[in-house]
């Protein structure tokens, strides 16, 4: 299998777990480039341990990760770091930072030695911090920030650190509407822009904002998985076995809308 057709990543007879708990199991899935994807499922269902686990931080039950046709086990941390990305939930900061700092320390996988910073890296993160609409704070203490504002200097480190694939958990957390929009729309943006080497892989749980920006669902159910492209995935009989309530779905001018039901079983 050369480059130009190995998927970006691959998940072969995956399975994970926490404890004794069996979460998912012998998954098969791959990523190409230009894709976004985002895991859908219940709270708890898996999907923060399944992105830990493509990303090399959390140790399959059984089966393996590949990317760009690497085991992630045997791949280094340097190169893994250049590979991809996970921005986690929550971040949690020890000291204080300024906002400009926390986002250079993204380039941390392309510095050698003990060099300061190079005006490039600075360009860069400020680059990113535009992007999610954060630059005016880049002087700011990032323990004075909000939950959103402080998930979003986390993408921008993200975008900083530029991995082939992003990996992103709950990337709309603690946002407002308008900032949710900023963020989706860049991550699908980031995607879908040719000539696009990159791939997200987003877990959500917002439905109606993955079908407007997602180009592939995963959705986890309890010990049944169904992954494609989005408008097969998210049909009704589908969401209401993984979810465990009925649907409706409504049409309006941006797309489709899910509502569910309060006949919950």
């Amino acid at each position: 299998m050369n480059e130009l057709t190995t998927p970006l990543l691959r998940a072969e007879q995956l399975s994970v777990s926490v404890g004794r708990r069996i979460l998912c199991e012998r998954l098969d899935w791959q990523i190409e480039s230009g894709q976004f994807w985002c895991v859908l499922g219940r709270n708890g269902i898996g999907k923060s341990t399944l992105l830990h686990t493509l990303a090399g931080l959390h140790k399959p039950a059984g089966g393996r990760v590949l990317i760009h046709g690497k085991d992630i086990q045997i791949t280094s941390a340097q190169q893994l770091a250049r590979l991809r990305g996970l921005q986690a939930q929550q971040q949690a900061d020890a000291f204080s930072s300024s906002v400009l700092a926390a986002v250079i320390a993204g380039r941390h996988p392309y510095q050698f030695g003990f060099g300061w910073d190079k005006e490039d890296d600075r360009e860069l993160a400020m680059q990113a911090l535009e992007q999610v609409r954060m630059a005016a704070f880049s002087e700011h203490d990032v323990l004075r920030l909000s939950g959103g504002e402080r998930q979003r200097v986390a993408l921008a480190t993200l975008l900083t650190q530029d991995p082939l694939l992003l990996l992103l958990d709950e990337p709309t957390a603690h946002q407002d509407a308008a900032a949710q929009i900023v963020v989706m729309e860049l991550l699908h943006k980031l995607a879908n822009t040719l000539p696009s080497q990159k791939a997200v892989i987003a877990a959500c749980h917002d439905i109606n904002l993955v079908s407007r920006y997602a180009t592939h669902v995963l959705l986890l159910g309890d010990g049944k998985s169904w992954q494609g492209r989005t408008d097969s995935v998210l049909q009704p009989d589908i969401l209401q076995a993984a979810f465990g309530c009925p649907f409706e779905v409504m049409e309006n001018g941006s797309g489709r809308l899910f509502m569910p039901t309060a006949d919950i079983s």
